[in-house]
């Protein structure tokens, strides 16, 4: 059976604000939209990840509340595959509304490339560990995430999920690839 949808004068006028992008908030209100370019992305070095090890694992949602940019600019970018290196959607629990997860040094490596830089995942992971006074073994990158456990940051690894991140955090067998 076919319903018809019948337009009132103010879902009219909502759907016109909305295609025109205009606000439906008081005069005078401004509204701030955060920089959206590649180019105003910071540096990979005055990234923000809230402390975060840079093997830890996030959602797109802190990614761009870290980054300070556009959702909607950043799924643009994913899909024309100009956006950091995705995990395997097979590692994680189905959660409602598809989320996408990366690796902090992943994104760390996308940012680093936007700007020409050269990124190294060793140095990267090693500065981390010396900033929290651990022994400069790449070792102990593995042994803070086991410790840390299959959620993290809200995000919920499957059984072999949580196995197959294990293992690529071990950069000498199974190099970590952006």
């Amino acid at each position: 059976m076919m319903q018809t949808l019948i337009w009132t004068e103010g879902m009219l006028r909502a759907c016109h604000m909305l295609t025109e992008r205009k606000s439906t908030r008081a005069a005078g209100a401004t509204i701030m939209r955060p920089a959206t370019s590649l180019a105003s992305l910071p540096s990979a070095s005055a990234a923000d990840f809230g402390g975060q090890p840079p093997w830890s694992v996030i959602s797109t949602t802190t990614l761009v509340a870290a980054l300070r940019i556009d959702r909607g600019n950043f799924a643009t970018w994913r899909c024309r595959g100009i956006g950091p290196a995705e995990l395997p959607t097979s590692w994680f629990r189905p959660a409602s509304g598809r989320p996408r997860y990366y690796l902090v040094s992943h994104v760390l490596a996308w940012i680093a490339a936007r700007h020409a830089q050269p990124f190294d995942y060793r140095a990267c992971w090693l500065d981390y560990l010396v900033s929290i006074h651990m022994p400069t073994d790449l070792a102990w990158a593995r042994r803070l995430a086991e410790r840390e456990g299959p959620v993290q940051n809200g995000v919920v690894f499957t059984v072999s999920g949580w196995r197959a991140y294990l293992d690529s955090l071990d950069l000498d067998h199974a190099p970590v690839q952006a």
